[in-house]
Parts: structure tokens; sequence; C-alpha cells
């Protein structure tokens, strides 16, 4: 026998309850996990621009003067608030469902990025703000209307997309400073770079050399022999950045099985509802059914 109409619209609230307490924790986990992100990805980065300048490339680092080296690591440094300025750019670009809890959710992603830019406190008054803000937002969090956990899931997935992306473009402007200071060779176009930053075959990283990539370069010559020459370009991964991070690897795996719980309840949400758009369809036949 079919569920009644009360019964599944009792099933849905329940339902929508587990969605809101589980879409609060996934807000917490990313709040901890933004808090000190932009910081570890760049010390993962100036890690890797050191293998590249006194490893892979000791003799072209070496040309440079003392004032030369001073303005690349100037640079370098300088790319930790270039990656704040990126993501935040990249997340107000998200197309949001109309739905005050993940509008919310967004809000204060947006917020903790903002916080994150703020120069003018000092690092102990930043943090503590920054502290006070996710109280804060834990608090204000909408819990007046239902949540589609196919938007959630969708958002979700638009966080990632903006991580994935605004690495590739901060390993990208690393490169061409290396580049324009001549210690990754200039005789590789740009575009070959940035191709090969997007590439599948990226899985493949310079051993024992984190955030790495291995490029061989093919070129015919006037003899027709193939020239090949190996060039190693900076390539950040988020696998290698939360691998070298214990607190980050951590969060990440509490983010994966919240998601795997999430899934199965958009399984059970679509199901549900389903019957219920089913029963309140019987119940409008039977109501104009005239024998």
């Amino acid at each position: 026998m079919s569920k009644s109409i009360k019964k599944l619209r009792d099933d849905l609230i329940v339902l929508n309850t587990k969605i809101q307490n589980l879409a609060t924790n996934l807000l917490s986990l990313y709040q901890d996990y933004f808090q000190n992100f932009s910081e570890i990805v760049n010390r993962q980065l100036i890690l890797a621009v050191y293998q590249i300048c006194t490893q892979k490339y000791p003799d072209s680092f070496l040309r440079l003067s003392y004032q030369q080296r001073i303005n690349l690591q100037k640079q370098i440094k300088a790319l930790d608030t270039i990656f704040i300025e990126n993501l935040l750019d990249s997340f107000k670009s998200i197309e949001l469902p109309n739905n005050k809890f993940i509008q919310d959710f967004y809000n204060q992603i947006i917020t903790l990025f903002s916080s994150l830019l703020i120069t003018e406190n000092s690092p102990q008054e930043t943090l503590l703000d920054s502290k006070n803000t996710q109280t804060n937002n834990s608090e204000n969090l909408s819990t007046s209307q239902e949540i589609n956990p196919e938007e959630l899931i969708k958002f979700q997935l638009d966080i990632e997309d903006c991580i994935e992306e605004c690495l590739m473009n901060i390993s990208h402007r690393t490169n061409k400073y290396l580049q324009n200071a001549n210690i990754l060779p200039n005789k590789i176009p740009s575009k070959i770079l940035e191709m090969a930053l997007q590439a599948e075959e990226n899985t493949s990283l310079v051993s024992g050399s984190p955030n790495l990539l291995s490029l061989v370069i093919e070129k015919e010559d006037t003899s027709d022999n193939l020239n090949i020459s190996p060039i190693i370009a900076l390539c950040l991964r988020l696998t290698e950045i939360e691998f070298n991070h214990t607190q980050l690897n951590l969060i990440r795996q509490k983010i994966t099985i919240l998601l795997q719980e999430l899934d199965a309840l958009e399984n059970e949400y679509t199901k549900i509802n389903q019957q219920y758009a089913i029963a309140q369809a019987e119940s409008a036949w039977r109501s104009s059914w005239n024998e």
C-alpha cells in the first residue's frame, strides 16, 4: 500500500532536516578548510619554486643578479594575496540557485575570503575576527527553506571547480614569472605551458618533488631529427597540496564522508519526492472524477 500524502510530507520534512544539518556541517568544514588554505598553498608554491631554482635550474638562477633574485622572490611572496583575490573573484562568478540556505552558505564563504584580504588589522586581530565571524555565521544560517540536495551537490562541485581553476591560474602566473626571469626556458610558448597544466597527463609528477610537472618538448630540426627537451615547470595540484598537509587532508576526508552521505540523501529525496508527486496526482484525479 502506498504511503499517504501526509506521511510522505512528514518524511520530506525529516529528510530536509537531515540535509540542513549536513549542509551546516559541510559549511563548517569548508570554513576550516579555507581559513589557512591560501597560506598553505603559498608555502608549497614557494617550496616548488625553490626546487626549480636550486635543484632543476641552478645555473639559470645563479646567472641572475642579486637584485633580480630579490625581485623574483618578492613576486613569489605576493602571490599569496593574488591567490586569495583570484579565489574571491572566481567564487563571485558561481551561479546560485534560488535557495536562501545555499545563498547564506555562499555569502559566508565570500565573507571569509574578504576577511583574509584585510591587512589593516594585526594577524592576531584578524584571526580573532575570523573566529567570531565563523561563530556568528553558524548561528545565522537560514533553516526556513527546503534544500534540494542536487542543488547543494552542484554548489559543492562549483566550489571545487573554483579551487582547481585558481590553482591552475596561479601556477601559470608563477611559470610566467620564472620565464621572465629566464629560469624556465623562454622557448616554450606560454600557450604550451597552459595547455600542459590543463592536460590529464598532469597526474604524472616529478618523483620526490611535489607540485612540479615534467614536460618533454619535441621539435623537429632541419635534419628531420627530433630534438627532445625535458622541461620542469610548476603545477600546483590539489591532491598534492592536501597530501602534504595533515590538517587539510583530514578535513578533505571529512568532506568526502559528508558528500557520500549527501549522495545517499539525494537518492532518498528524489524517490520520496516522486512518490509525493504521484500521491498528489492520484488525489487530484479522484477529486475531479465524476461517475
